[in-house]
């Protein structure tokens, strides 16, 4: 996989924004959503499936790095990967895309396979967790489809992309 300076900068900027965006998050704590998709979505747009799940490893580790508490479980790198994976599926988005892929990476990444691993790695019971993390999956879904599709029907955004000369 050959780099340019332009995608490495972009990437780079896109982790940074990531790992911000990912400690920001708004309401109540059972049902709060966090922006760090935000940056996913858009390495996705702007660099596809390959280097999107690059981008996502990285910043998952680096957020461990720079501001993780507890411990580390190499197991929580497939989901990020899975997710950035995903979403560089976004390269070309339609509505129908932007809904399969932000049900693909909330329902099947992170609600059902975050909380299996949450609950394997601390000894929990999946059911009671699963349960528990149902509202925040449902708030999630719809704030990402919302976000996604404002986003990537932006002109703006689309505008970049034409000038990075990100499209091939």
């Amino acid at each position: 996989m050959h780099l340019t300076v332009r995608q490495i900068t972009g990437l780079a900027v896109l982790i940074a924004f990531n790992i911000i965006l990912g400690k920001i998050s708004i309401g109540p704590i059972f049902a709060s959503v966090n922006f760090g998709f935000i940056a996913l979505v858009l390495a996705g747009y702007f660099y596809g499936v390959r280097l999107t799940a690059l981008a996502a490893v990285l910043a998952n580790l680096l957020a461990f790095t720079i501001m993780g508490k507890g411990s580390f479980s190499i197991l929580f790198l497939l989901p990020a990967v899975l997710a950035g994976g995903v979403y560089g599926f976004l390269q070309k988005p339609t509505l129908t895309r932007i809904i399969v892929v932000n049900t693909v990476v909330v329902v099947g990444i992170s609600f059902l396979l975050n909380t299996f691993l949450i609950t394997y790695t601390n000894h929990l019971d999946f059911q009671s967790l699963l349960g528990a993390r149902t509202i925040k999956m449902i708030v999630s879904l719809l704030v990402q489809i919302t976000i996604s599709y404002l986003l990537l029907s932006d002109s703006a955004i689309t505008t970049l992309k034409k000038q990075l000369q990100l499209t091939k």
